[in-house]
This record gives C-alpha cells, structure tokens and sequence, in this order.
C-alpha cells in the first residue's frame, strides 16, 4: 500500500500567500506543508493549470483509494481518516481487488472539518476569512472555535479508527442530553 498527497493549489490564497504565479513557488510550498505537516508519504506537485485535480472532478479535499490495477475502489469526497480507514480493511481483506463501501463517501464529516480547517483559513487572512463569512455566514468563527477546542474535540474528530458502536450510541445520548438542557 502507498501514499501519495497530490499538491493541488493554493486552497485560501491571501495577501502573504497570493496565489501561484510559477511552479518553483509551488514546489516551494509543496516543500513547506510537507516539513509542516511531517507527512511521511511523497508529496507530488500538479502543474500550474491543476490538470490533475481537475482530472480528479476538482473537489477541495478528496481521497481517492486506487487499486493496483488503476481503478478506484473508494472515493472520499471530503477525506476523512475513519471513513478511509474502513475502505482500506476491506479492500485489503478480499482477494481481488474491487469497490468497497459502496464506492463513495459524500459526507462532509464537519466535526473533523472544524478542528482541522482554521490554518488553512489563517494562511490567508484577512481575504480567507472574509470571503468564507460571505459564501457561509458564521462558518469562520466556527472553524476558529472549533481549532480552539481541538484538544478536547480531536480524540473523537480526528481519530483514525472509527468509533465503536457503544461509543457512538453513548455521544449520541450525551448529545441529547444537553441538548434538550440547553433548550429549556
């Protein structure tokens, strides 16, 4: 089994991170969010047109898990560790390779968005952060809290085996719970 991130584009370009002008200032980036991140897999750089991503459908955060015969198995539209975690045992549990999970995960899995998604919104402040408020009221102060709880909220959000059912069912019930005290 290999990794491999595809560098795609400059996700929140801002004024101290402008959008790419050459693929040496890609490549650059490539470098840094590679260091950053401490990604352990190959980092590869699409051009500057994005051929690759637009190939791909030109969604913002997909996975995509490729059998060694160049089909896709699992597309997961916004990649979610969980949700690929389970695509992977399956498809590693079978002998041939094949479609797994139904082939496709379409949800956006928030929780997971919002603990993770305010340093790409802070790279390009104040322009990020402005223009989500517009096309999502309220979704950038949310992404703010949530990055500020994530040590409390990344055990549950960014975890990369899925929750049993008893701890599902048990978040669920305390869900409720204060719910319906918050309401009264």
């Amino acid at each position: 089994m290999h990794f491999l991130d595809i560098f795609i584009r400059q996700a929140h370009p801002g004024p101290c991170v402008p959008s790419y002008s050459s693929y040496e200032q890609k490549l650059e980036d490539a470098r840094i969010y590679k260091e950053c991140d401490c990604l352990p897999w190959q980092v590869l750089v699409d051009d500057l047109a994005g051929s690759v991503h637009q190939a791909y459908g030109g969604p913002a955060n997909p996975s995509y898990v490729i059998s060694s015969e160049g089909r896709i198995s699992f597309y997961n539209i916004w990649t979610h560790a969980p949700s690929l975690h389970r695509a992977l045992e399956e498809l590693t549990s079978r002998e041939a390779a094949c479609v797994v999970r139904g082939g496709i995960d379409k949800k956006l899995h928030i929780m997971a968005m919002m603990v993770a998604g305010w340093p790409a919104i802070e790279r390009g402040l104040p322009q990020s952060f402005s223009d989500l408020e517009s096309t999502l009221p309220g979704s950038a102060y949310g992404l703010k809290a949530g990055y500020k709880l994530k040590p409390a909220l990344s055990p549950i959000a960014l975890r990369a085996r899925p929750l049993s059912t008893t701890a599902r069912a048990a978040m669920g019930g305390a869900g409720l719970y204060i719910g319906t005290r918050l309401l009264r």
